[in-house]
């Protein structure tokens, strides 16, 4: 049980004895809680962007993306990681707004509209990074098998059928994804439940 519960019990059993905490004392433990949770997830989209920023310049130290554009994908490749970072960047600022309006809340129910408003931005970000992701995998597959004249040779040579690819594409896409959105519900999922249970509090709190 933490220190909150504990002080909510004893606001509830000694009514009548002074000194007595009061409910602007619990509001505001509830509200740096509330602060202090959304402020880790602008921190943590903050860690994730630099993550992929990262593996970018790591790919183009080793020459990864020169290898992309031998296969006539150099085009498709750009306009997919400015898709992304853009994705990143869009909610990285809806986050950070969303830190800003909870610590400047000065009222219990806009505190617990802003709790679910931020809560639903968490699951707009991971189902929005997800479908991305699952839509990139597939476009690149569709855009070699039919745009690429060097996949189609290469395929050709190696007598690879285009069905083997489809499927160990898709598969690999399926793990992909799955570990994704695992790594979402791990960390994200975390935060969100916090949220939620502070929902709960403050609803309480008003009755």
């Amino acid at each position: 049980m933490d220190e909150l519960e504990l002080l909510k019990k004893d606001w509830k059993k000694q009514e009548d004895v002074l000194p007595r905490l009061s409910y602007k004392e619990i509001y505001k433990m509830i509200l740096k809680k509330s602060s202090s949770i959304v402020r880790w997830i602008f921190i943590i989209s903050i860690l994730e962007f630099l993550l992929w920023a990262s593996l970018d310049v790591v790919f183009r130290l080793n020459g990864m993306y020169s290898k992309v554009e031998k296969v006539d994908m150099g085009s498709f490749s750009l306009i997919a990681s400015i898709v992304s970072y853009g994705i990143l960047i869009y909610f990285i600022t809806r986050f950070y707004i969303n830190y800003k309006k909870i610590k400047a809340t000065d009222s219990a129910k806009v505190l617990m509209e802003n709790i679910i408003k931020t809560r639903r931005t968490v699951k707009q970000y991971i189902w929005v990074n997800i479908s991305f992701f699952a839509l990139a995998m597939v476009a690149t597959m569709s855009y070699a098998l039919i745009f690429t004249e060097t996949f189609q040779n290469n395929s050709v040579k190696n007598q690879l059928p285009v069905w083997l690819v489809v499927v160990v594409t898709l598969l690999v896409t399926s793990i992909f994804i799955g570990a994704i959105a695992l790594f979402y519900r791990v960390i994200y999922g975390i935060f969100t439940r916090r949220l939620k249970r502070n929902y709960g509090e403050l609803k309480q709190l008003e009755i």
